[in-house]
């Protein structure tokens, strides 16, 4: 979850639509790991103008509801996994490309597991995930471009 503080409202400007509020900055409620998107879309349809918007998006619920939303127009080019120190094995955040996005079954419903770009596999609930079983909802397709959403 990120927040928000009145002191770093930044005032409107006239090219911005009218529903957005600026920010000079947000803080990050949780020590948890977060998505940093780049969802791009074609200009008034057009091929030949392709305009790119990152968003910070602080869980999978609302990756796979951006991924979802996707149309020939407006889609997702790019995910990174924002992952902190305890969720890395490393003594900082790091921000890599995500490969793939497994569901891993459990007790409380779904857990999530993140290989990033390296092969590297992150997943807060399970010390081996070796052997934990999944289904992949997200993958990265070759070329960097993500797949569809499997089940």
């Amino acid at each position: 979850m990120f927040e928000t503080y009145e002191a770093a409202r930044l005032p409107a400007l006239p090219s911005f639509e009218r529903d957005t509020t600026r920010w000079a900055f947000i803080a990050q409620a949780d020590n948890r790991e977060w998505f940093y998107v780049t969802h791009q879309y074609l200009q008034d349809g057009d091929p030949e103008c392709v305009c790119s918007q990152q968003f910070m998006i602080p869980d999978v619920i609302g990756l796979m509801s951006l991924v979802q939303s996707s149309t020939n127009s407006a889609f997702v080019s790019e995910v990174q996994l924002v992952s902190p120190g305890w969720l890395n094995a490393s003594a900082r955040w790091r921000m890599e490309p995500l490969n793939r996005l497994i569901a891993v079954p459990c007790e409380e419903g779904r857990r999530y597991t993140y290989e990033v770009a390296g092969g590297a596999i992150y997943s807060p609930q399970f010390e081996d995930t070796g052997g934990v079983g999944g289904t992949t909802i997200w993958s990265v397709a070759k070329g960097g471009v993500p797949n569809e959403p499997t089940s």
